[in-house]
């Protein structure tokens, strides 16, 4: 990793050893240390990142362009939700970005780890076998590379879980099971009951997210009166908010989740 303006919040260059590309991560403020580059007037695949302020919900926007920097820089007046974009290029051409835009994007919404801003779903373009061989290296290394930069936005859960434990929450009516990923957030299981009071000191993104949860059907009431139950699997940031948004009241998700001997996260992980 190159930090060519010797500033640890502007912008890094990415390189792979035996690799043909070369990876930007650029914040939007320091998009002007792109510019004079050699390398943006060349094809790139491209993926700006941000977070929805009211949901606390990942966001991205995957796209393609011959001359990367003018559209990003085009995307700095016309999309407000992104503070960071990253960029591959090199040995790529038009026929090659298009199918990693197709790729990329297909797969960011198979995953779901990411609310993908894009309008219009690209279609798969024609490349020889030889070509798609050669294209699906260069893409394995862009997961590769984001992995690396902590952005989970191709990675499934099951890739994620650290390991085959799980974790329970068996209190004040909640009962709930999860899966510890490796970059510390957890998944609450799909059938996990959460409970349906909240108390007065309840508020801020975890209530935010309930209200969410509940409009879209993730979590609907379980017919008993006292609890909801989710409809599906939902991966929570960190085991706090997990706690926090299924017990409806602020609450320390690393002692509250438990595994079967009754040792916490924390017992487990940090002690």
């Amino acid at each position: 990793m190159l930090v060519p303006e010797g500033n640890p919040n502007g912008m890094k260059i990415i390189d792979l050893a035996g690799w043909s590309g070369k990876c930007f991560v650029v914040p939007r403020q320091n998009l002007r240390e792109l510019r004079g580059r050699p390398e943006v007037n060349q094809p790139g695949l491209y993926l700006l990142f941000g977070v929805d302020e009211a949901s606390a919900d990942d966001l991205v926007y995957i796209g393609e362009s011959e001359n990367f920097y003018s559209r990003i820089a085009s995307h700095d007046s016309n999309k407000d939700f992104w503070n960071v974009a990253v960029i591959f290029t090199g040995s790529l051409n038009r026929a090659f970005v298009k199918y990693l835009e197709y790729r990329a994007t297909t797969l960011a919404h198979e995953v779901g780890r990411m609310v993908v801003q894009n309008k219009v779903q690209p279609q798969e373009n024609t490349l020889s076998e030889f070509e798609k061989v050669i294209v699906e290296q260069y893409f394995e290394n862009v997961r590769f590379i984001l992995e690396t930069m902590g952005y989970q936005v191709f990675d499934t859960v099951i890739e994620s879980v650290s390991d085959q434990k799980l974790y329970y929450l068996k209190v004040d009516g909640t009962n709930a099971r999860a899966q510890l990923l490796a970059d510390g957030s957890l998944n609450v299981l799909k059938g996990s009951l959460a409970r349906i009071r909240e108390t007065e000191s309840f508020w801020g993104w975890s209530q935010s997210a309930r209200k969410k949860f509940i409009e879209e059907g993730s979590l609907v009431e379980n017919g008993d009166g006292l609890s909801y139950i989710y409809t599906k699997d939902i991966v929570f940031k960190s085991p706090t908010a997990a706690a926090a948004t299924t017990m409806g009241r602020p609450v320390n998700g690393w002692t509250a989740w438990k595994d079967e001997s009754g040792n916490t996260l924390d017992e487990n992980l940090r002690k």
